[in-house]
């Protein structure tokens, strides 16, 4: 969250006189526009909590103009009395009360709602030590309950239509799951087949919503991976965040195939339902996270490091205010919304630079070939790569002239009032061999860049 990527092919001057950058990668990040990579569902556009408690809290268009497509919640860190089922069963109403109507909020815009059952139990991060968890010394009957009252819920208020359920989150770390990974595994298969047995397939199952990735090399995934095998408990969609600020999902994606490999596992939808640490919560890391997600065809979900009341507002960290409803967009906002309005018609396919910095996603339009780009919190200088040029119907050769967005932050980096990007006018590219390649000049570790040509 700092300011990225000012591209400043808009002066002529600064043709011979660019900014002093370290070169970063003698290897470009590149666009091949012959290859179709199918219709652009914005798979990034969905939100970890963010949304009020209160229904229409936050104007409709802010929903709309981003694409809105995924919800994420449970009630976590609803004020006493709302801690949760392991506080009674007054506080696990009011936080199902939150959650029902974060549900409702989405499917007034028409996302489906991923449903956080471990927040409704009281395992949101806030909980004491001396917490309980379910299966705590052998014993389910507490655990039992919760889903009997749960379903019964859920049932009563018509909570099944587009809805995922969570198992549990992050059972791989100590602040949402302080117990042994076995007795997890065994609260996972218990679980799942008492959804099975009570909804049947109308509502989906997800996870395991690790903090970590699915690395080969990561034994946690093995063990989860080898249970849901054997204990036919495969769920629905895989789940896993991406909120280390290191990592890319090429990785993680080769490493989920080598765990489905080993225990033969089938291909799920991929839900990334947590991406992005806080500083990479501007337009750059956006852009950059953008890319990745739809690469590997993943659902993703903007993380969310805000708590308290704030964790239910803002949109994940997409919009400020003045006073207590006057909202207005941010920068990240600005790129959400070029993403889902203007990046329109095919996608296809992409490839980051060689130190997996810069990333681009682009799409081909009717009237317009757009690539959005973004730099993950650097600075320096990388090239761009626009290949295929004669499948849009361009020569192999001539001259492209490229119009240039520039997505800045306002005077705060996160909360900062940014009402449209910077149109930084056009400029003409020489190319040959049917290629184009220009550089970007990243000044700053926050500003993401779009860049527009006619087809």
């Amino acid at each position: 969250m700092r300011q990225s990527l000012v591209y400043a092919l808009t002066l002529v001057q600064l043709a011979s006189a660019g900014p002093v950058l370290r070169p970063r990668d003698t290897v470009t990040a590149q666009v091949n526009f012959n290859n179709n990579t199918g219709t652009p569902e914005h798979l990034a556009s969905g939100l970890l909590y963010g949304v009020p408690d209160t229904l229409n809290q936050i104007p409709s268009h802010f929903y709309e103009n981003i694409g809105y497509n995924y919800e994420r919640a449970g009630g976590a860190q609803v004020a006493a009395p709302g801690r949760g089922w392991i506080w009674g069963l007054t506080e696990y109403k009011n936080r199902f009360k939150s959650a029902l109507s974060n549900y409702q909020t989405a499917r007034e815009y028409d996302a489906t709602f991923i449903f956080l059952i471990h927040d409704l139990w009281g395992a949101d991060g806030t909980q004491n030590s001396s917490a309980p968890y379910p299966g705590d010394n052998g014993d389910w009957s507490s655990w039992d309950e919760y889903l009997t009252q749960l379903f019964s819920d859920m049932k009563s208020n018509d909570m099944t239509t587009s809805l995922v359920v969570d198992i549990w989150n992050e059972p791989d770390g100590s602040g949402f799951w302080n117990r042994e990974q076995d007795q997890y595994l065994q609260m996972w298969g218990r679980t799942y087949y008492k959804f099975r047995e009570e909804f049947g397939t109308a509502v989906e199952l997800s996870g395991p919503a690790s903090a970590g990735e699915p690395l080969a090399s990561n034994s946690w995934w093995g063990a989860w991976a080898s249970f849901v095998s054997s204990n036919n408990s495969i769920p629905d969609q895989y789940a896993w965040h991406m909120e280390s600020g290191t990592g890319d999902l090429l990785s993680a994606q080769a490493g989920l195939d080598y765990w489905r490999g080993t225990y033969g596992l089938p291909a799920k939808l991929i839900n990334i339902n947590e991406y992005a640490v806080y500083d990479e919560q501007v337009p750059a890391g956006s852009a950059w996270w953008i890319s990745q997600l739809e690469r590997i065809n993943a659902r993703g979900l903007r993380g969310n490091w805000l708590s308290g009341t704030d964790l239910h507002d803002y949109l994940a960290s997409l919009l400020g205010k003045s006073g207590s409803t006057t909202y207005y967009p941010n920068g990240d906002y600005q790129v959400y919304r070029y993403y889902y309005q203007n990046m329109t018609g095919y996608r296809v396919g992409t490839l980051p630079s060689s130190d997996l910095k810069l990333d681009a996603y682009a799409t081909v339009g009717s009237d317009y070939a757009r690539v959005l780009v973004g730099v993950r919190v650097d600075t320096g200088t990388w090239e761009l790569e626009l290949n295929s040029l004669s499948s849009l119907g361009l020569p192999t050769s001539g001259t492209l002239n490229v119009h240039t967005w520039g997505f800045p932050v306002g005077s705060d980096v996160h909360y900062g009032e940014v009402d449209e990007p910077k149109d930084l006018g056009w400029y003409e590219h020489a190319y040959s061999g049917n290629t184009v390649t220009f550089p970007v000049y990243q000044t700053d570790e926050v500003t993401a860049y779009a860049f527009e040509f006619i087809v």
